[in-house]
């Protein structure tokens, strides 16, 4: 134990060391005042622990816990608090007995005893002091010389490699720097035919090219065939991923160079494609990657556990978290081959028609023709006259389209694009023309400038050119469904882009719209993650132009509904739902003040109902109420109605609580009675009215609540509080439309003091 105690002189050096072979039973334990150097100490422990001089270099302190590191004159000032040592062979004693072992006579327990010191050593390998040394002494060499023997049926092997690899890349010579043997023979296993090695020596090789390409990729780079790697995807998931992890490491290092092309080339072959999609793509677990990101497991356990079953149910958490890493690295590590492959159309992307291109005039050429034959077709000749006239017709601005391709992006990408499309889907192209022809002028489609900017678009939407992202999950399969995908999906959009275009009936001036149509139609596919072009395009099918309105509609409600919840959002509320309850309250009383016509319940069996007439004063101090003939349409004179005092109101009976209510009469009536306290001489004691509608009835009744001040309740129908909802929404909508662009702060801002002082002026 090594701890400091302040004290008048300075701190205190505390050292407690331990020895399991001592014949000592007492730990060392020492203070020191002030810290002497580290010689010092270790005589103070060899004399305790009574090792002799003449020993005394064969022993050396470690910490007792991992990671177990010497300790000698260079760190030992670092010890911590609480840190405890013991004793441990030094590593001159370990490097001459694994010297000696290494170069003793074959006798029975020799591959043993090897096998056992390979292992020591490859330990004892990642502590930084004993690698250095380990290096710099004569027994490194026959590691080496095990190294180059190169036993592939040896089980030595991966111990060898792990005390090589571990004592090179933690002393000051580097794995960068270990000459042409280990990449040569790392890259003879890797490039060997299947099953011919243990996939443990095949895991370890792996690792190691990858350590070699981050470090120095000439070191094995040009030694590794790229198919082989794909070969090995074929083999268990950890193989699989360093595998993975090895060709994007290569394809990165070979980027903006011939080797590049080449491997790209490897990669689009149809072997290759059916190895990634069946082995790798079209075995990741989507649902586990979002799981991943997200940080939540997605193995619950529910109720309570024993202690058995809660460490199975530990140990299933466990395996799923680590499912879910191995699946969120497989799918970064194949969204990073994704984009470098598509990253090789970005020279396309960025460059215009070059004035010495041969080739583009001529698929301009092609592209046009076909059109005109298409055109043809329906006019009865063999094309259109002049060339103006059916540039204009496929939607380009000028009489030379090679002046529209000279804008990057998209350049010659989107040339290339729409002349795949005119040759490899011949009859879509055909036909795509023939609808344009049979519009109207101004309902026709663009063919031209929608290219440009669909190849612009999908260019932005998989992100073509941009740097490559490690940690990045926008894995698209279809990009291995095809030789072409970019095109493909080109060609495939194209004809969406025409489809949502006759839906929306747009004009040459809704052509943003249509675009911005065309760009949520293809994320949200996307999202779904199709596995082919053919599941592509029928996703895209399906989310037709109101598909995506609805989309947009219900997600501008959840935005305006998350928005209505920030605090000064609901305080905002509060403060205007008291005009917008008052709005209502007036009108009620002013819908009052006009009247109504209502039914009465008729006295005596077999007597129809008859029309009465309910309305308000001007001073809101009485209700007139009497029966009126049906065939009048009038307001009857007031003092024709009998009155009953507001303020005489006593009680407000509703529904099937009312005394005149009939169950077995039609369901559109709607019945309330008012009874009064008056025993005055035409005032009524009890009023009882049928409402043949709801929002009269519900009117009414809040009506007449309003009157009796609440003495009858609030104003609480269904109809008033989607009124006083309507308004708030109104008037919020309003209020917010002042604040747009606008950030709200998610909590109240800070109000500065008052000023010490008002002694101070603005001069004009």
């Amino acid at each position: 134990m090594a701890e400091r105690i302040k004290s008048t002189s300075g701190p205190v050096f505390a050292v407690t060391v331990t020895w399991e072979l001592s014949c000592v039973r007492d730990n060392f334990q020492q203070k020191y005042d002030p810290v002497p150097s580290w010689q010092e100490i270790m005589k103070d422990i060899f004399k305790h622990f009574e090792i002799k001089e003449k020993l005394q270099e064969n022993y050396m302190m470690r910490f007792a816990e991992f990671p177990c590191m010497f300790v000698d004159e260079h760190n030992y000032k670092n010890l911590k608090p609480l840190d405890i040592l013991h004793i441990s062979r030094s590593p001159k004693w370990i490097c001459e007995e694994f010297g000696r072992i290494m170069t003793s006579q074959l006798n029975e327990d020799q591959s043993e005893a090897e096998a056992e010191a390979l292992v020591k050593i490859a330990a004892f390998s990642k502590d930084p002091f004993f690698a250095q040394y380990f290096l710099e002494n004569v027994s490194f060499q026959c590691l080496e010389r095990e190294l180059i023997k190169w036993d592939a049926e040896s089980p030595r092997l991966i111990s060898i490699l792990h005390a090589y690899c571990n004592t090179l890349e933690n002393s000051d010579k580097g794995l960068g720097n270990c000459g042409d043997v280990l990449p040569s023979k790392v890259a003879l296993t890797i490039e060997s035919q299947l099953n011919v090695y243990s996939d443990d020596l095949l895991h370890e090789c792996l690792l190691i090219a990858i350590s070699l390409c981050k470090l120095k990729p000439s070191l094995i780079s040009s030694k590794l065939n790229i198919l082989r790697l794909v070969q090995h995807m074929t083999k268990n998931a950890e193989i699989k991923r360093e595998a993975l992890t090895l060709l994007v490491l290569l394809f990165k290092a070979a980027e903006g160079t011939e080797r590049e092309k080449n491997i790209f080339a490897l990669l689009s072959t149809g072997s290759s494609r059916r190895i990634l999609m069946d082995h790798i793509v079209g075995k990741i677990d989507f649902r586990l990657v979002e799981a991943y990101k997200s940080n939540n497991p997605l193995l619950v356990v529910f109720g309570p556990l024993t202690n058995k079953f809660q460490q199975t149910s530990d140990k299933s958490t466990e395996n799923e978290k680590k499912q879910q890493r191995y699946e969120y690295d497989v799918c970064c590590l194949m969204q990073q081959l994704q984009h470098l492959m598509l990253n090789l159309q970005r020279h396309k992307l960025l460059r215009g028609v070059l004035l010495d291109d041969t080739n583009a005039p001529e698929k301009v050429r092609e592209f046009c023709n076909v059109a005109s034959e298409a055109d043809g077709k329906i006019n009865g000749v063999s094309g259109l006259k002049g060339k103006k006239s059916i540039f204009n017709k496929l939607g380009f601005a000028t009489e030379n389209p090679l002046n529209e391709f000279n804008e990057v992006p998209p350049g010659c990408l989107a040339l290339d694009c729409i002349h795949y499309f005119c040759t490899k889907r011949k009859d879509e192209y055909e036909k795509l023309v023939l609808e344009n022809c049979y519009r109207a002028d101004s309902l026709e489609c663009p063919i031209g400038r929608a290219s440009i900017e669909l190849t612009k678009l999908l260019a932005v939407v998989f992100k073509v050119g941009e740097p490559v992202v490690e940690d990045c999950t926008d894995l698209h399969p279809i990009f291995f469904s095809h030789d072409y995908p970019f095109e493909e999906i080109f060609c495939i959009c194209i004809n969406i882009l025409d489809k949502t275009w006759k839906e929306m009936k747009a004009t040459a001036e809704d052509f943003t719209k249509v675009m911005r149509v065309v760009r949520a139609q293809i994320l949200r596919v996307l999202q779904l993650k199709p596995l082919n072009l053919g599941k592509f395009e029928d996703g895209l099918k399906k989310h037709t132009y109101k598909d995506i309105i609805e989309h947009w509609q219900k997600k501008r409600e959840l935005f305006e509904e998350e928005e209505m919840k920030a605090p000064q959002i609901i305080e905002l509320r509060k403060e205007l739902e008291r005009e917008a309850t008052e709005l209502v309250r007036l009108q009620r009383l002013k819908m009052m003040e006009r009247g109504c016509r209502f039914r009465c319940p008729a006295k005596g069996r077999g007597n129809k109902d008859k029309p009465c007439y309910l309305i308000l004063s001007v001073n809101h101090k009485f209700l007139h109420y009497g029966e009126v003939d049906e065939k009048v349409t009038e307001i009857p004179p007031l003092d024709k109605l009998q009155k009953i005092n507001v303020a005489e109101i006593k009680s407000l009976t509703l529904g099937k609580d009312c005394a005149h209510f009939n169950p077995r009469r039609c369901r559109d009536e709607y019945y309330f009675s008012l009874a009064t306290d008056s025993n005055k001489p035409g005032c009524l004691e009890t009023v009882d009215i049928i409402a043949t509608d709801q929002k009269t009835y519900q009117a009414w009744v809040d009506g007449i609540k309003i009157l009796a001040k609440g003495k009858l309740g609030k104003m609480d129908s269904k109809s008033a509080k989607t009124e006083i909802d309507m308004l708030l929404n109104i008037e919020l909508k309003l209020q917010l439309l002042d604040l747009d662009g606008v950030t709200i702060p998610t909590c109240p801002l800070v109000v500065p003091p008052l000023p010490s002082n008002y002694n101070f002026c603005y001069s004009l």
